[in-house]
């Protein structure tokens, strides 16, 4: 009561209360910086495109010697970085007179792009790239019948066990990505890759390995031509 009815409490009490309310307002203002801060150096994925490469597509048409089918996703990080994951699968066989065998693969590749070219207008997405991937293909060989036509020491045949293994590897892609219409990309690039573990195919490699190529090769170079679609809305 005494404090109420105290002048000096009375000429302060305002001026008591606007700073109160001051700092009160302060403090929530550095909270909401604070805030807005952290998610402006928060990553954001605005924008991300799927897509699927047609030369395999045609490739496993004109070659009855196998089928392989691929389809890549990436989604951009910041101004010149792109997070991407390939995947697809495929089989193949070799069948003549002196061996005979098949297999089939699933594969993930991920890796990062990084592009190099700045925009020449506002939501200009075409850009050239480079990259590097991690490749494993889950492997899955049939068993494999042999035979061996020799005059001198007589013919032989016989059997080799069926196989299931990953076969890993790593690549390094460039390329270029171009928009032909809104959200509508075409794309290409070429890869060389090779094996992180070659003996996994000391014994009847598959003739050809979905996502890596000729498998009886250490070092493999290859291609691919997409067809891709975008979805996002921050194209600034």
């Amino acid at each position: 009561m005494y404090l109420r009815n105290n002048t000096y409490y009375k000429l302060l009490r305002k001026p008591i209360k606007g700073l109160a309310a001051g700092i009160l307002l302060c403090f929530f203002a550095m909270q909401d910086v604070r805030a807005a801060k952290k998610d402006s150096l928060a990553p954001k994925f605005d924008y991300a495109r799927i897509g699927v490469d047609l030369s395999k597509f045609v490739a496993s048409y004109i070659d009855d010697r196998y089928n392989s089918y691929e389809f890549t996703v990436d989604l951009h990080y910041k101004r010149d970085i792109y997070f991407v994951t390939d995947f697809g699968f495929g089989n193949s066989q070799v069948s003549n007179p002196q061996i005979s065998y098949g297999s089939k693969n699933a594969f993930v590749r991920l890796g990062v792009d990084k592009t190099f070219f700045g925009k020449e207008f506002r939501g200009d997405m075409d850009n050239a790239f480079i990259g590097v991937r991690y490749g494993a293909g889950f492997v899955n060989r049939t068993a494999g019948t042999y035979f061996i036509k020799d005059t001198v020491w007589g013919n032989a045949s016989g059997d080799v066990q069926k196989a299931t293994f990953v076969a890993q590897w790593v690549e390094l892609v460039g390329g270029f990505r171009m928009e032909i219409l809104k959200n509508i990309f075409v794309g290409w690039n070429i890869r060389v890759k090779t094996f992180v573990n070659p003996k996994k195919f000391a014994e009847l490699p598959p003739p050809y390995l979905a996502g890596y190529g000729q498998s009886e090769k250490n070092t493999a170079f290859g291609y691919n031509f997409y067809l891709l679609y975008g979805i996002g809305k921050n194209r600034n």
